[in-house]
């Protein structure tokens, strides 16, 4: 019973975490009606609740996808590794959206954002910080520039 018990605690500390990482960065958690991916993961028959069955079936694909090597437990590397595959995909969909919505903000596609572009496209943060992030102080932000800013800063 011990056994069940950690598991499903184990488990629901990972759908958590997944619902934590799906969703978007911004402060407030859920959006509107948007729900994090994960939440479709276990309503198998998308009537916009999950039952008592579904949670354990999504729980048992979960553990069964964490567990690579198929030997019936979660092994310290396995969960680090589930976690790596994870914080990347949720890093690759956002920049899927950065890109999209620079692309959406570039009203005449030059490959770069003007500050009325920016102020149009309603980017509070770049448009607050664009002096600071305009590094060649030409006027507009580039990707480059915009990379730069997203760089780890040294420790």
């Amino acid at each position: 019973m011990k056994n069940v018990t950690a598991i499903s605690m184990l488990l629901a500390t990972l759908a958590s975490s997944t619902f934590a990482l799906a969703d978007d960065h911004e402060s407030s958690g859920m959006h509107g009606d948007k729900m994090p991916p994960a939440f479709s993961k276990f309503d198998k028959n998308s009537d916009g609740r999950i039952s008592r069955d579904e949670a354990r079936e999504g729980t048992d694909r979960m553990f069964n996808e964490i567990d690579t090597n198929k030997d019936g437990f979660i092994s310290k590397e396995e969960m680090q590794a589930h976690h790596k595959i994870m914080h990347d995909e949720f890093r690759e969909g956002m920049r899927e959206k950065m890109r999209d919505h620079w692309k959406s903000a570039d009203k005449d596609g030059d490959g770069f954002l003007s500050r009325a572009e920016v102020e149009a496209a309603h980017m509070k943060r770049l448009s607050r910080d664009f002096d600071k992030l305009d590094t060649n102080k030409d006027g507009k932000l580039s990707e480059d520039e915009m990379k730069m800013t997203m760089r780890p800063s040294p420790k």
